[in-house]
C-alpha cells in the first residue's frame, strides 16, 4: 500500500481487463470517453505475442490520448493509454511499472494479478474495469479493489461478447454498478472528476456540504443502524462522492432522496465506506515479531487455569483472523503443556463476517501463504482454499460495532489494524479506551503501522515502535465515558448551511463580521458582545471601544468580570432588568474615567424574546457618545445613586434571606459533617467498583452474546446437515450401519434392518447383542480385525431369509484428521448382478465351446498384429500349440505366410471392412515338403473405445484340392 503524504494530489489509474471480445469492447469505451479525463489507463488483454503494439494503434484511432506498450521500470504519466505486454504479470509500485515472467507453478491470472498490485498501491484512486470475455480472470482482483476503497465495475453481460467474466464476477456482491461500455466511460469520467479534479457540476468540488453530509449520515443511522457521524469527513465524502457519480442522478440533493427511499443503495453506501482492505499475513514482519516473540511470552506467563484470550477486531473477510489463529496454534505445537484458548474475530460489516465464517478464499493466497501453511490449514478444492475444520473451530465470529457496543474483558491480545485511521480524533480515543478496558494487565495491543495511541500513550509500554506493537502498562481503570459523547462530528446549523455555500468558513465569517461593524461605524466607538442568561460571554463581535479588560490566571468568561470596573454595576443591573423585565434596556449618560480624561457612554442590552432560537442570548452594545450621538429620545439617563440604591436594597433584601436560611444550614452541616463525608467516600468508592462491575459485565454478556450467536449458527449449520443426512439414508436402497469404536450402533438406513434384526430403539447398543440374517459367523471377528489392521474388507454375503446375494464393505470411520473414529458397514443388493453374472458365465462357456469345437481355424490379433486367441484347429495348423501363439507376432508363427497375409490385415484395420475368401497357398507348418491350401476370411472388431483387433477364420482346402487335381488329371487321360 501506499502511504506517501501526498496521495491525495495523485491521479487516478483505471485498470480495464479484457478477453475473448474485448478489443471491440475497448474500442466503444475510449471512443465514448470524454477529452482530458485526468487519468491513467491500464489495459490488461488475454493476447497473443504479435498483439500489444498493434492493440495500441487500434485504440489510438479512437481516442486523443497517447497509447504506449509498457516496458519495465516506465513511470505512470497521466492521460495516457498503457498495454501490458503479452504473457507477462504487471505490478506498480511508486507509480513505476514493473514485469515478470507469468508463474510456471499456477494458472496465470494476469488481470487478477494487476488489480491486487492497483489496489495495495492506490486504494481510493484505483478504478478496475471487466470486460468481456471467457474464464474468471479478474474475479478475485476486483474484491481487493472494492476492499481497499476503490471502484469496481463491469460490463454488462448483455452487451459482452463473451460473458465469463462479467457473469463470474457479478456474483461476489462488491461490483459498485454493471454498465454497457458507453455509460462505463461516463461513470468512470464523472467519478474522477468529482473527486474534485476538475468540475463536472456547476458546483464547488467538494459538493457535498456539511448539512448535507448529516442528512446522509442520519438516513444511514436511521435506516441502516450504523453510525458514520465521527468518521473522518475526507474519508465520508470521497466514498458518498462515488456512489454520488454511480447513481449519475445530478445533484446531492437528488441523490439525499435516492438515498432515502433505497435500502440497497444504503447498503452499497455501508459497504463503500466500511472500507475491508485485508490479506493473510499483511506486513509480514510484524507477524514474524507476533509469531516469534509476542505470542510465546504471553503463552509462558498463563498459569494452569489461566486462558489465552485474543480479539480481532474489524476483521473484515477474516483473512487477519485466520492469520493469528495459525500463529497460535503453531506457538502451542511448541509447548507441552496444553494450552487453553478463545480467539474472537468481530467487524460491523455482516457479509464479510460471512465470508469469514465460510472459510473460502481464492487461489491466489499462496502468494501469502506459505505453501507449509497452505497444507497444513487449507484444503484445495476446485480452484479455492478451503480453512480446515480445525483451523475454523479455533475462531468464534460474531458481528460487533467498535463505536458503539460494549467490548470483551480479560483479553490477553487485541488487534485493531487500519480503522483508527479513518476515524476523528475524539472517536478514535473512544476506540482505544475501549481496547485499554478490555486488555488484562500486560495484556498486547497491535495497531496498524500508521496508527498511534494518542492520549493513551502513557498507559502503554512500546514493545515494537515500527508494527505499534504495544503492551498495557498497568491495572488501571481508564473511564470509558470519558471518551463518550453523543455530539456528532458533523454538524448541520443555518450558518454552516450558508458558509457553504458561498465558500467561507467560521474564521472568515468572524472578520466579515468585523468588517460590516467597522463599515457601518467607522467614526464611532463601541463594543458588542453576545452573552447567554447566565451572563457568560459567548462572542466579542466588536471591540474599538477597548472596554474589555482581561485579567491574567485563569479565564473567568463572566462578562461584568471582563468588563472596565467602572461598568460592573451598570451592565450587571442592566442585564437584571432585561431578563426580568423580557424587554431591551437603554442606559445613557455612564460616566467613566480613563486614560486621564472622563468619558459618557450609553449602554444598551438587546433582548427579543418573540424569536425562539434568540431567547437564551443578549446583545450588549455600549458605545463612547459623540457629540452626535450622545443621546437618543428612547434612551433613559442612567442616575448612578437612584438605580444603585434600587439595587442596593434588593440585594440586602436578598442577602438577609440567605443568611437566615444558611445559619440554620450550617448548624446541621456542622453536626454532621464528618459522617457525611465517611459516607460520601464509600459511596465514591463504591459507585466506581459499580461502574468498573458494570463494564465488566456489559463485557462478559457481550462475549455471552458472540458466543451464543456462533453456537446458534453452528446448530442451524448442524441441524441442515443432519437433515440433509436422514434424508438420504431414508432414501437409498443401500444399507448403512455406522458403529463407534466399541461396536456400538450409532446409525443405520432402513436398508440394513434387512441383514440386521435392527430397531430404532436399538441406538447405543452393542452389535454383539443383535442377531444378524447373513451366512456370515464371525462378522464380529471381521468388524474388529479392521479396526485393528486398519485395512478394509469386502466380501459377499447371503442373506438367510431370501437368499439375496450382498456384497459387503466394512471401512473405517475416518475423521477430518484422519484419525479412527469407529467402522462403517455397507450392504449393497447385487442379486440382479449374479444372476447377470451367471448368464455371462453361461454364455461364454457356450461360446468357448463354440471356439474350441470348431472345424475351422479361429483366431484374433491386436493392433499390433500379437496372437490374442487362437483355437485347437488353427494351432494344428500352424503346428504349434495354443500357448504359443499368445503375445507373439504374425511374423514371430507363420513368418513364411507373414509376407502375403500382412498387407490384407492392414487394409481390414484401416477400413474396417471385411475382406472375405482369401486363398492361402504356401508349404504346410505342420509337413514343409508339402504344399497346402486355406481359405481365409478376415474382419475387423471393436475392442474397447480406441483399440482394435483383427479377427479370423482359416478353412483348410488341401484336401479338397488335391482330390480337385486328381480329378482334373483323370479327365486328361480320359
Amino acid at each position: 500500500m501506499s502511504n506517501s503524504s501526498d496521495q491525495d494530489e495523485r491521479f487516478y489509474i483505471v485498470a480495464i481487463g479484457a478477453s475473448a471480445g474485448g478489443i471491440q469492447a475497448l474500442e466503444t469505451f475510449f471512443a465514448n470517453l470524454p477529452n482530458n479525463p485526468n487519468a491513467a489507463f491500464v489495459v490488461i488483454l488475454h493476447q497473443s505475442p504479435d498483439t500489444g503494439h498493434r492493440l495500441a494503434e487500434i485504440l489510438q484511432r479512437q481516442t486523443s490520448l497517447d497509447a504506449a506498450v509498457i516496458r519495465d521500470g516506465m513511470e505512470v504519466s497521466n492521460d495516457t493509454i498503457y498495454i501490458q505486454p503479452p504473457h507477462t504479470y504487471l505490478d506498480i509500485q511508486n507509480y513505476h511499472f514493473h514485469l515478470n515472467d507469468y508463474p510456471e507453478s499456477s494458472l496465470a491470472h494476469p488481470i487478477t494479478h494487476f488489480f491486487q498490485s492497483l489496489a495495495r498501491e492506490c486504494n481510493e484512486k484505483a478504478i478496475a474495469i471487466v470486460l468481456s470475455g471467457a474464464g474468471s480472470d479478474g474475479t478475485e482482483g476486483l474484491r481487493n479493489i472494492s476492499r481497499a476503497g476503490g471502484i469496481a465495475l463491469v460490463q454488462s453481460p448483455e452487451t459482452a461478447q463473451f460473458q465469463g467474466m462479467p457473469s463470474s464476477a457479478i456474483p461476489s456482491g462488491l461490483v459498485d454498478e454493471i454498465l454497457s461500455p458507453v455509460e462505463l466511460a461516463q461513470v468512470v469520467y464523472d467519478i474522477i472528476h468529482l473527486a474534485g479534479q476538475r468540475r463536472i457540476y456547476p458546483q464547488p468540488a467538494n459538493v457535498i456540504s456539511p448539512e448535507q453530509l448529516g442528512q446522509i449520515l442520519d438516513i444511514l443511522a436511521k435506516k441502516q443502524q450504523t453510525n458514520f457521524s465521527q468518521y473522518k469527513t475526507t474519508t465520508l465524502n470521497r466514498r458518498i462522492g462515488h456512489r454520488f457519480a454511480l447513481t449519475r442522478l445530478g445533484s446531492i440533493e437528488s441523490y439525499i432522496r435516492y438515498l432515502k427511499n433505497n435500502s440497497e443503495e444504503q447498503k452499497k453506501l455501508c459497504q463503500d465506506i466500511l472500507i475491508g482492505a485485508t490479506r493473510f499475513f499483511r506486513d509480514h514482519q510484524a507477524w514474524e515479531v507476533i509469531g516469534g516473540d509476542v505470542l510465546p511470552r504471553l503463552i509462558n506467563r498463563l498459569g494452569e487455569e489461566d486462558q489465552l484470550r485474543i480479539w480481532i477486531s474489524a476483521c473484515a473477510t477474516g483473512e487477519e483472523a485466520y492469520t493469528m489463529a495459525m500463529l497460535v496454534d503453531e506457538a502451542i505445537r511448541h509447548r507441552t503443556k496444553t494450552v487453553n484458548y478463545k480467539i474472537f474475530a468481530t467487524d460491523l460489516d455482516s457479509e464479510a463476517l460471512e465470508v469469514a465464517s465460510n472459510g473460502v478464499y481464492p487461489e491466489t493466497i499462496a502468494n501469502d501463504v506459505s505453501p507449509e501453511r497452505l497444507d497444513r490449514y487449507f484444503v484445495y478444492d476446485n480452484g479455492c482454499y478451503r480453512v480446515k475444520r480445525a483451523l475454523r473451530e479455533m475462531l468464534i465470529f460474531a458481528p460487533h460495532d467498535l463505536t458503539n457496543n460494549p467490548g470483551f474483558s480479560r483479553m490477553t491480545l487485541v488487534t485493531c489494524r487500519n480503522v483508527l485511521i479513518y476515524m476523528q480524533p475524539q472517536l478514535q480515543q473512544r476506540v482505544l479506551r475501549l481496547l485499554h478496558f478490555s486488555l488484562i494487565p500486560q495484556g498486547v495491543l497491535f495497531l496498524g503501522d500508521t496508527e498511534s495511541l494518542g492520549e493513551l500513550s502513557s498507559e502503554f509500554l512500546t514493545i515494537n515502535n515500527q508494527w505499534k506493537i504495544y503492551s498495557k502498562r498497568r491495572d488501571a481503570k481508564v473511564s470509558i465515558a470519558s471518551a463518550v459523547t453523543n455530539q456528532p462530528a458533523v454538524i448541520s446549523a443555518p450558518v454552516g448551511s450558508l458558509l457553504s455555500s458561498t465558500n467561507v468558513n467560521l474564521s472568515q465569517f468572524s472578520e466579515l463580521i468585523a468588517e460590516i461593524f467597522k463599515q457601518s461605524f467607522n467614526s464611532r466607538e463601541l463594543t458588542c458582545l453576545i452573552v447567554n442568561r447566565e451572563n457568560r460571554l459567548v462572542n466579542v463581535l466588536y471591540n474599538t471601544a477597548q472596554l474589555l479588560d482581561f485579567p491574567l490566571g485563569e479565564v473567568n468568561l463572566d462578562v461584568t468580570q471582563n468588563i472596565l470596573p467602572e461598568l460592573k454595576l451598570p451592565l450587571a443591573t442592566a442585564l437584571n432588568r432585561a431578563k426580568r423585565t423580557q424587554e431591551s434596556v437603554m442606559y445613557a449618560g455612564v460616566k467613566i474615567s480613563r486614560n486621564g480624561r472622563e468619558e459618557s457612554l450609553t449602554l444598551k442590552v438587546g433582548y427579543n424574546p418573540n424569536t425562539k432560537s434568540l431567547e437564551d442570548y443578549f446583545v450588549v452594545i455600549i458605545e463612547v457618545d459623540n457629540p452626535s450621538n450622545i443621546l437618543t429620545p428612547i434612551a433613559t439617563n442612567y442616575e448612578i445613586e437612584s438605580e444603585a440604591a434600587q439595587r442596593i436594597v434588593e440585594l440586602e433584601h436578598e442577602l438577609q434571606q440567605t443568611r437566615e436560611n444558611l445559619q440554620a444550614v450550617v448548624e446541621e452541616l456542622e453536626t454532621f459533617n464528618e459522617e457525611q463525608q465517611a459516607t460520601n467516600e464509600e459511596l465514591l468508592a463504591s459507585n466506581e467498583e459499580l461502574q468498573s462491575t458494570n463494564e465488566e459485565l456489559q463485557s462478559a454478556n457481550e462475549e455471552l452474546y458472540t458466543v451464543n450467536a456462533e453456537y446458534q449458527s453452528k446448530i442451524e449449520q448442524l441441524t441442515r446437515l443432519t437433515d440433509d443426512v436422514d434424508n438420504l439414508l431414508r432414501s437409498t436402497d443401500i444399507g448403512v450401519l455406522f458403529l463407534d469404536l466399541d461396536l456400538n450402533i450409532r446409525r443405520f438406513t432402513p436398508a440394513a434392518t434387512a441383514a440386521i434384526n435392527i430397531k430404532p430403539t436399538d441406538m447405543n447398543r452393542q452389535l454383539s447383542d443383535l442377531t444378524n440374517n447373513l451366512d456370515c459367523p464371525n462378522l464380529i471377528e471381521l468388524l474388529r480385525g479392521v479396526l485393528i489392521s486398519e485395512e478394509s474388507i469386502e466380501r459377499e454375503v447371503t442373506l438367510l431369509t431370501s437368499g439375496e446375494h450382498l456384497l459387503m464393505r466394512i471401512n473405517r470411520y475416518l475423521r477430518e484428521d484422519g484419525s479412527c473414529d469407529g467402522v462403517v458397514v455397507t450392504f449393497v443388493n447385487v442379486s440382479d448382478l449374479k444372476t447377470i453374472q451367471r448368464r455371462l458365465e453361461n454364455t461364454n462357456t457356450l461360446l468357448e465351446r463354440l471356439y474350441d469345437s470348431s472345424p475351422v481355424g479361429l483366431f484374433l490379433i491386436d493392433e499390433e498384429f500379437r496372437f490374442l486367441r487362437v483355437n485347437s484347429v488353427m494351432a494344428a495348423i500352424n503346428n504349434l500349440p495354443v500357448e504359443e501363439h499368445l503375445g507373439k507376432t504374425v511374423s514371430e508363427v507363420v513368418p513364411d505366410f507373414a509376407e502375403q497375409l500382412m498387407p490384407i490385415y492392414r487394409q481390414v484395420l484401416e477400413t474396417e471392412t471385411p475382406v472375405k475368401n482369401v486363398e492361402i497357398e504356401g508349404r504346410k507348418p505342420s509337413d514343409p515338403e508339402s504344399t497346402g491350401n486355406w481359405i481365409g476370411t478376415f474382419y475387423p472388431i471393436q475392442r474397447g473405445e480406441n483399440k482394435q483387433a483383427l479377427g479370423g477364420i482359416i478353412v483348410d482346402i488341401s484336401d479338397l484340392k488335391q482330390a480337385q487335381k486328381e480329378l482334373e488329371e483323370s479327365r486328361n487321360l480320359v
